[in-house]
């Protein structure tokens, strides 16, 4: 009787450590719980456009993928820098800030010459700030969402232009969703 005893104890000790193991790698393969959504760095947002012109919309985050598009816009990417900077070139009268104060964009300057792979960099006192790359040919070519850390942000913007100017449109958003801290750089490609 003794020995049935133990073998019935091993065998529910067994099944229970089996349970606790699965349950724990069940539990490590869950991206959703909370050890894991310090891990997620890419962020997917549409950021609506104030253009009534085709638009392209591109994501944010390090290994962002390129939509497909069919309209014929190139639909492009930027990669959130978080906020690491580099040195800021340009000299603070050069800087474009919203009418509240809240957004400076440092880089790129008003009717500078920008390529792909351009910096948009500045400080702001708000969470995230948007932009919108506009084309003048064809509409919005670029557009997405930075995360402002410690005050500042910074992201490469990749764009393909058809046109030889355009604008760079960079603001936040309100909780309704509508634009606001509006920055209006005029740019040339």
């Amino acid at each position: 009787m003794k020995k049935n005893k133990r073998s019935h104890r091993f065998r529910l000790l067994s099944s229970l450590t089996g349970l606790v193991v699965v349950a724990l790698f069940l539990f490590w393969l869950n991206p959703g719980h909370i050890f894991h959504s310090k891990l997620i760095t890419h962020i997917d947002t549409v950021v609506k456009s104030t253009s009534m012109s085709p638009t392209s919309i591109s994501t944010v985050g390090t290994g962002a993928k390129k939509p497909s598009s069919d309209n014929g816009v190139t639909q492009e990417t930027s990669t959130n820098n978080d906020s690491v900077s580099t040195p800021v070139t340009t000299s603070q009268n050069q800087w474009s800030v919203s009418q509240s104060g809240d957004i400076t964009v440092k880089e790129p300057v008003g009717s500078s010459t920008i390529q792909s792979g351009a910096v948009l960099e500045g400080s702001a006192t708000v969470d995230q700030v948007q932009y919108t790359l506009i084309d003048n040919q064809v509409g919005v070519i670029s557009q997405g969402t930075i995360n402002v850390a410690n005050g500042n942000y910074s992201a490469d913007i990749n764009f393909q232009p058809t046109a030889n100017s355009g604008r760079l449109d960079v603001y936040s958003s309100n909780p309704n969703g509508s634009e606001t801290n509006l920055v209006e750089i005029p740019v040339n490609f």
